[in-house]
């Protein structure tokens, strides 16, 4: 969580972080200082992680992994939060102001100020 707050904001919702395995050519097996995001459109966007609590618990896998003879990619997905009662939101499948509903895909919650009240993504990892 700590290490998708810094990054260049987009405006789309996170649904998965990607981080593939790298070997040095001394043979030593860790993980790329890049991590792969990618949004619920499909578009994808590169991180730097190197120096984040993520890059220090991902290296520590490493050297379990490696143990054990393999450092697989680790894919973390993001999972959405559970849905409000009765949050008023505008969303990609339905028009206009409506309560949410599970049909709704990747809504914005709404409130009545200016002529698009759209404030942001409700998901924990969004911009």
């Amino acid at each position: 969580m700590e290490t998708l707050q810094h990054r260049e904001s987009t405006g789309k919702a996170v649904i998965s972080v990607t981080v593939e395995a790298t070997r040095d050519d001394s043979g030593w097996i860790s993980y790329e200082d890049t991590a792969l995001v990618t949004h619920h459109d499909g578009e994808t966007q590169t991180l730097n992680i190197r120096d984040t609590a993520l890059s220090v618990a991902l290296e520590r896998h490493a050297d379990d992994g490696t143990e054990l003879g393999s450092v697989p990619t680790v894919v973390i997905p993001i999972p959405l939060p559970e849905i409000t009662p009765n949050n008023q939101v505008r969303c990609e499948e339905h028009s206009g102001m409506h309560i949410e509903t599970v049909a709704c895909r990747w809504p914005h919650n709404c409130t009545a100020d200016g002529e698009e009240p759209q404030i942001g993504h409700p998901y924990r990892v969004t911009d």
